[in-house]
């Protein structure tokens, strides 16, 4: 069924980083005009690793529908990213972007949790993402804060509460159809 089993060798996974402050190396970029057929917000996403695992930095870009004060907010914060990383030329994006290939950073990761619908059964379900915070240059610490992690508010803990509820009542979440 497995021939020559014990000549294959098993490639190591690699790991996400987690929550946490790291040094990492900013190794690669891509955005969403390289995703085909991708119709959504734009964004650009920076690959950053280190011995411990690799995190993709995603930075939401504008489009028509980016409030004035939310794209002020984006632009700053992925303004910020790029110098911290050492990029000098802010005229040409890609030029920009490409300069901070290569380049070391101290980068604080948060976890935020949010709740969603669960794709295959429609229940709703708490799920949390490990997400960019904000980043200084290697010389410069940072000091972790665990309020940086965003639990769910009680607003969202609530309206998750209600959609649980409603799908619990709905009879969609029975275990009549389980097949033990």
């Amino acid at each position: 069924m497995f021939p020559d089993l014990n000549k294959v060798e098993v490639k190591e996974t690699t790991s996400y980083l987690p929550a946490g402050v790291h040094e990492v190396t900013v190794n690669e970029m891509r955005n969403s005009t390289q995703r085909e057929g991708y119709s959504g917000t734009p964004y650009t996403e920076f690959k950053v690793s280190n011995a411990n695992g690799i995190s993709w930095l995603k930075f939401s870009g504008v489009d028509s529908n980016t409030s004035e004060n939310a794209a002020r907010v984006r632009t700053e914060i992925f303004k910020g990213f790029l110098q911290t990383a050492g990029a000098k030329t802010f005229t040409n994006l890609p030029a920009a972007c490409k300069e901070i290939i290569g380049r070391k950073i101290n980068l604080c990761l948060a976890e935020r949790e949010y709740w969603t619908n669960d794709k295959e059964t429609g229940a709703p379900v708490v799920k949390s993402m490990v997400e960019y915070k904000f980043a200084n240059p290697t010389g410069k610490m940072i000091t972790w804060k665990d309020s940086y992690n965003k639990r769910l508010s009680p607003s969202d803990q609530a309206a998750y509460q209600a959609a649980h509820d409603a799908h619990i009542n709905s009879g969609v979440a029975s275990t009549d159809a389980m097949p033990f």
